[in-house]
């Protein structure tokens, strides 16, 4: 297969696949789309991100590039969702004081990754209200004040040197979970397929704010 038709059947792929998403996502419950319920306020706790290097060695963690990425990655979910009329309460990491505030934000975390398995093989179930956290969200004190938590998740690669091998995808997803009940409310996912340790914020951007679109906040989405 020549260069050219390895990127030609690349491309194509691509734009599939970007169709496809906007056509599955995002996930609504609802208790949105009926407008039982409006998030006005949220709590988005620190960002997630699973980031590997994939090169002549083998594999290897990038624990500094994932720590630079997460930090990205909330600030552009914090100011996105702001700029859709919701308020962003602070960062329940930066104001912890306590191993037990530090804690209760690690377990919480933690019982998103272990309801995230089936949000990301029933995504339709979050329309029926039937993905929970259950109800000991309702005890995280960070989040009292607000209508959501806002969970962000990413995970992507960056493969070896050569140039034409750097087009590994990375993949993100937003969760917003009713801060009283634990009942997840939206579910969004989207890729981009590009080194995720590149500069790709203003593409990451786009995407949040295409697959984001539909889902019910205050304001209505940005013009672009």
């Amino acid at each position: 297969m020549t260069r050219a038709l390895w990127f030609s059947c690349a491309a194509l792929i691509c734009s599939v696949s970007a169709r496809d998403a906007r056509a599955e996502w995002p996930r609504i419950n609802a208790k949105l789309t009926r407008k039982q319920l409006t998030i006005h306020k949220a709590v988005v706790p620190p960002a997630q991100v699973a980031y590997k290097k994939i090169g002549f060695k083998g594999v290897e963690g990038g624990t500094e590039e994932s720590e630079r990425i997460a930090g990205s990655l909330y600030s552009i979910v914090s100011k996105e969702l702001s700029l859709r009329g919701v308020e962003i309460l602070p960062n329940p990491l930066e104001i912890a004081k306590t191993d037990a505030e530090r804690y209760a934000i690690a377990d919480l975390q933690a019982r998103y990754d272990t309801v995230g398995v089936q949000l990301r093989r029933n995504p339709r179930w979050v329309e029926h209200g039937r993905i929970t956290l259950d109800d000991r969200v309702a005890k995280f004190t960070p989040a009292a004040a607000s209508d959501a938590l806002v969970f962000v998740r990413r995970h992507g690669q960056n493969r070896s040197p050569i140039r034409v091998l750097r087009m590994g995808p990375f993949h993100a997803e937003v969760a917003f979970v009713d801060a009283k009940t634990g009942e997840v409310l939206a579910f969004i996912r989207f890729a981009i397929s590009r080194d995720v340790a590149e500069k790709t914020d203003e593409r990451l951007i786009q995407r949040l704010r295409e697959t984001l679109h539909d889902v019910p906040l205050p304001a209505p989405p940005p013009k672009k």
